[in-house]
């Protein structure tokens, strides 16, 4: 009798294994894990079984015996694909080494989206009650299966955030029978059902600079007024609001008002490092080294920084412009219609009565040149040719004037290149607003940054730095580059410069344009789910309208409107240099002609004696 009941124990035993071996396979079948580790009870037997079963199904499968002494972090670990774990708490494993096995799963951060977690029993008040949802989040993938009569009944089990105060939340899941299998009734997906925080306190932080002190951070954060101060923290804290909307969060902000200038990382990184707050509505600088303390979740704000300064005409005296209205084809024909028409002229004159042969290229000079010149003539021939000549320089005098004005009118500005080499080889007087992310730019290994940080940090400290106010105004004065964010310049230049000055404007990056990221600590429970909400509102078009209402337009520059300037020195010395020249030498002829005139005076006088 003894032996019957022995027996018959077995058997239930067995049954219950084997019940067990076929719903972990059929869930993890079912999750499409391709990796599995388990605690078993310690039987060899059954070991063997679940993984000859795990084989056939081709999914690799480890099976330790839970005890003590196992490392949970090195036997759990995995970076790069999803891991199932199940656990059978229908073993007689003690409740201590229950509890370490789950407090160590949470300290290593294994309730993530890499870990599956499948854990069986026969009761579910213990198996709440032996969980450690301390670093439970929306991500969390547990699934608690209750043995009943002859099926399991499968709960979802996960936490917002239990440090915050939110509790655990068990939601029926579905059931597992022996002849129908795995059947799930909640196929919604977790995040859909999970996105409901219930005002789940976050702490959220930001560098915030020039709050005045009568005024709510929230209202200063909000407003439009002085969108140029502040304007990475207004720009993402409204963004950030819209997250608090779709996931029903309760933001508590923190403001950070102090920042150590030979702190590059800053204080909202620091603040991230050591869990004081979860999520940051400053956006930031990429850089290795603010990567080793938080987490990047999105970058989601464009940003550039420049050198900006007014372009003026070039100072370089240039004598092509006296050959420039006409290309060197015309100059060509110009020279040989000149020669035929003095050939043609002083044919006339000689052919003629008139005594005027002499003088026929002087005729012909003061003909095309527009200029007067006593010419009298008895012959038809010679007054029509006159009369073809001056027509004719007439025709040319009216292009050439033309041509000077239209090249005038339309040469482009002498623009720079957009490099530091270039503004440090301009000379220009350099200033800047005073930034944090300045010295993060210094770091930069570019060898352009590294060229220009060596000139920059040779400028004396009290002249280097200046308020977006005071900078915009001196970039009015030719000769002043400041740098600042064109999104702080651009309210401004907008309000105080000319059209033409605004035309005139040129930028030269330091920081090319970019994008900024939004920051997390490590670990928190809020990171993925900030992520997920982050990625939807920018592909649903609120980011850009967001920066459409807090990004000021670029000045418009309206270049059909003209300008009359004045003709500078530059422009008009070549010209001045030529009637120079032609000064210096006539006096010089006239010197010689002096000269020969006298000796041959002096010749005169003596063969006359």
């Amino acid at each position: 009798m003894m032996n019957f009941r022995g027996f018959l124990y077995l058997q239930l035993i067995l049954a219950s294994y084997a019940k067990s071996r076929d719903i972990i396979l059929d869930y993890f079948a079912f999750k499409n894990i391709s990796r599995v580790a388990g605690f078993s009870c310690g039987k060899i037997e059954n070991d063997h079984q679940v993984i000859k079963l795990f084989n056939d199904a081709g999914i690799p499968v480890s099976i330790k015996q839970l005890s003590s002494s196992i490392d949970v972090s090195r036997y759990l670990h995995t970076s790069y694909w999803n891991l199932g774990v199940f656990l059978d708490l229908q073993c007689s494993f003690a409740d201590e080494i229950v509890r370490k096995l789950f407090y160590e799963a949470s300290t290593n951060y294994m309730f993530d989206h890499l870990h599956q977690w499948l854990i069986l029993g026969d009761n579910m008040n213990r198996t709440v009650h032996l969980l450690n949802d301390s670093t439970f989040s929306v991500i969390t993938d547990v699934t608690i299966a209750v043995a009943k009569n002859d099926q399991y009944v499968l709960y979802d089990a996960y936490n917002h955030c239990k440090p915050c105060g939110s509790l655990l939340n068990i939601t029926k899941l579905g059931a597992w029978t022996k002849n129908d299998g795995l059947k799930i009734t909640l196929c919604t997906d977790k995040f859909s059902r999970r996105w409901n925080y219930h005002k789940t306190k976050v702490k959220v932080a930001g560098f915030v600079a020039f709050r005045p002190k009568n005024q709510n951070l929230e209202d200063y954060l909000r407003d439009h007024n002085n969108m140029y101060t502040d304007n990475f923290v207004k720009f993402l804290y409204s963004i950030m609001i819209h997250l608090q909307d779709v996931f029903n969060l309760k933001f508590e902000m923190k403001e950070i008002d102090y920042w150590d200038k030979n702190d590059t990382n800053g204080p909202v990184i620091s603040g991230l490092r050591d869990n004081e707050f979860d999520l940051s509505y400053y956006p930031m600088i990429l850089s290795d080294d603010r990567l080793k303390y938080a987490n990047v979740l999105v970058q989601i704000m464009p940003l550039r920084t420049c050198f900006m300064f007014i372009t003026v005409p070039s100072v370089k005296m240039n004598m092509n412009v006296i050959f420039r209205p006409f290309a060197r084809n015309v100059w060509y024909m110009f020279l040989l219609l000149t020669i035929i028409i003095v050939s043609t002229l002083w044919i006339i004159f000689k052919l003629g009565k008139d005594d005027a042969d002499t003088n026929t290229v002087l005729i012909i000079i003061a003909a095309v040149s527009q200029q007067g010149f006593p010419f009298n003539s008895n012959q038809i021939a010679s007054r029509l040719a006159f009369l073809q000549t001056m027509i004719f320089g007439l025709l040319l005098y009216n292009c050439y004037a033309g041509a000077i004005v239209s090249a005038r009118l339309n040469t482009p500005l002498n623009k720079m290149n957009d490099s530091l080499y270039s503004i440090v080889n301009s000379k220009m007087k350099l200033g800047a607003s005073r930034e944090k992310y300045l010295n993060v730019l210094m770091n930069s290994t570019l060898a352009e940054i590294q060229y220009f940080k060596r000139y920059w940090q040779a400028i004396p400290e009290k002249e280097k730095y200046y308020s977006v106010e005071d900078g915009i105004k001196a970039i009015m004065k030719p000769g002043f580059a400041y740098h600042t964010e064109p999104l702080k310049a651009y309210p401004l230049i907008e309000r105080i410069f000319d059209n033409q000055m605004i035309c005139r404007l040129t930028e030269v990056h330091w920081l090319r344009p970019s994008v900024l990221g939004v920051w997390s600590s490590r670990r928190n429970q809020f990171q993925e789910i900030a992520k997920i909400g982050l990625i939807r509102i920018i592909t649903s078009g609120i980011r850009k309208r967001e920066l459409i209402r807090w990004r000021p337009r670029k000045p418009y520059c309206d270049k059909d409107q003209q300008y009359v300037s004045s003709v500078t020195i530059h422009e008009a010395l070549p010209i001045i240099l030529v009637l120079i020249f032609g000064i210096i030498l006539s006096v010089i002829v006239c010197f010689i002609e002096k000269i020969i005139f006298r000796i041959l005076r002096a010749k005169e006088k003596k063969g006359k004696q």
